[in-house]
C-alpha cells in the first residue's frame, strides 16, 4: 500500500497482485503477481524483465495453478445454477 499511494523509488518495482493486461503471457484479467511501478496513486506492470530457468519454472507453475483454481472456480459456480 505505501508503495502504491506514495510511488516506488526511481528505476525500482515492486510485486503486487494486479489484474493482468496479458504481460508475460498471463491470460488478461487473471490476479497475479507483477513486477510493478507506482506513481501517483497508479500501478504500471514492469515490461521486458527477463527470468532465469528457474524462476521460469516457478512464475509458469503459479500461472497454471492460478488457472487451475480459476477453471475450478467456474465449474462450481456453473453448477450451482
Amino acid at each position: 500500500m505505501r508503495d502504491w499511494l506514495q510511488g516506488t523509488p526511481e528505476n525500482d518495482w515492486v510485486s503486487m497482485g494486479v489484474a493482468s493486461d496479458g504481460s508475460y503471457g498471463v491470460p488478461k484479467g487473471l490476479i497475479f503477481g507483477f513486477p510493478a511501478t507506482c506513481f501517483a496513486g497508479r500501478w504500471s506492470i514492469v515490461q521486458g524483465l527477463e527470468l532465469n530457468p528457474m524462476d521460469q519454472l516457478l512464475f509458469d507453475a503459479t500461472r497454471a495453478e492460478l488457472l487451475k483454481e480459476y477453471a475450478d472456480a467456474i465449474e462450481i459456480l456453473e453448477q450451482a445454477h
